[in-house]
């Protein structure tokens, strides 16, 4: 039996963070991984839907099936960097099945690892049965000619996006709008990008049977990959997450769980839930994760992107972006809503647009905080958050 002070089950985004981060404070890690190394995030989320939208965006785009190879063949680059990365620094990288057989005993294959701590970070499955985004984005499945995307998700949207915009023709199924159920994004936004979807030539229908397509993508969400058999110590609700204090510990004392299996999902999350759970490894339970802190962006005909939350908000604000000088010339129909407690503290802020990242960031940064004037590059996005307090000393009065 090998001895680690942590172990961790799952290479994706809050696993991967996990490693590099205990690694880089001397700690003996074990990470292991069922299927390929990364995850969903990077083999076939996240990262090949930003490079194939980032394609779709730009005139002289190349054919789907070479865009897709070629999208590929960077995420294998990006994969063998991080690995050889992590070994570098002292992994111990193990392929296989993991399996929990005792508090602190991970069992794969013939080989018993015994840790100080166990992180959990399984990641998470498509809710339904059928072609998903992941087959269109590993190149697995190629469409024909014309798609149906069901699911009206901030994935259906960016991959209906992305794939009329390489020249199919795509039906979008949804349910009343797009976007619906996301409480931090105004209806107005929403309606704001299913417009322009249409513009772009997505075809909006409400029912499968309203769409004549070759191939058929569903696009409704995912659901916890957490196979409780192999972790029989470890307590789940009734939607299959794991259970989790405000620190991330699982009911099993010293073993955390980070990702998909702790509501809510994404890769944003993953990131500062893997920075809250090594922080607590390395310090004692003291810092709590706080999902509101981390900045949410999906990119479709528009991107549309929050942080905070609109329920911390007293007063609101909308304004159209073009306040802001650099916006005035790029980002003509771009709108920012932001909102202020009663301190007058920005702690809301949804922003659309045709490029909005790096305002969406410095909405972070600030968030919870007294906004003062401070000085940016002009012009920049950044001058934005002086016209913010701007906003404040409006609407605070």
């Amino acid at each position: 039996m090998k001895y680690f002070d942590v172990v961790i089950i799952g290479s994706g985004p809050g696993g991967y963070t996990s490693a590099k981060l205990l690694l880089e404070r001397g700690k003996k890690v074990a990470l292991v991984e069922r299927s390929v190394f990364g995850g969903v995030c990077l083999n076939a989320g996240c990262i090949p839907k930003e490079g194939l939208y980032e394609l779709a965006i730009r005139e002289g785009r190349p054919q789907w099936r070479v865009a897709v190879q070629r999208i590929q063949g960077k995420v294998i680059e990006i994969r063998d960097m991080a690995l050889k990365s992590l070994l570098s620094k002292g992994l111990t990288y193990i392929e296989g099945e993991a399996e929990l057989i005792d508090e602190k005993v991970v069992k794969v294959g013939n080989r018993r690892l015994t840790a100080q701590y166990v992180i959990l970070a399984c990641g998470s499955r498509p809710r339904e049965v059928g072609i998903s985004p992941e087959d269109i984005l590993r190149g697995w499945v190629i469409p024909k000619s014309s798609v149906c995307v069901v699911g009206g998700g901030a994935t259906g949207c960016e991959l209906a996006f992305i794939l009329c915009s390489f020249g199919f023709k795509v039906f979008l199924v949804r349910r009343d709008t797009v976007l619906k159920g996301y409480e931090n994004i105004p209806e107005e936004f929403a309606q704001k990008l299913e417009d322009e979807l249409e513009r772009c030539g997505v075809r909006l229908v409400e029912d499968l049977k309203d769409a004549n397509a070759d191939l058929i993508i569903k696009a409704t969400g995912r659901v916890p990959n957490f196979c409780q058999g192999r972790f029989p110590f470890v307590a789940v609700d009734e939607w299959g997450y794991v259970k989790v204090d405000e620190f991330l510990e699982t009911s099993l004392e010293g073993v955390f769980a980070v990702g998909d299996i702790v509501p809510p999902m994404g890769a944003g999350y993953a990131f500062e839930k893997a920075r809250v759970v090594v922080h607590n490894i390395l310090y004692g339970k003291e810092k709590i994760f706080d999902p509101k802190r981390v900045p949410v962006i999906f990119s479709s005909a528009y991107q549309i992107g929050f942080v905070g939350s609109v329920k911390d908000a007293k007063v609101f604000a909308t304004k159209p972006l073009s306040i802001n000088p650099k916006a005035y010339v790029t980002e003509k129909n771009g709108v920012i809503s932001v909102g202020f407690d009663d301190d007058g503290r920005l702690v809301y802020c949804c922003v659309i647009g045709k490029d909005v990242s790096e305002i969406l960031n410095l909405c972070a940064t600030f968030l919870g905080k007294e906004l003062e004037e401070q000085p940016f590059a002009h012009p920049s996005y950044g001058e934005i958050m002086n016209e913010i307090r701007s906003i404040k000393q409006e609407v605070c009065k």
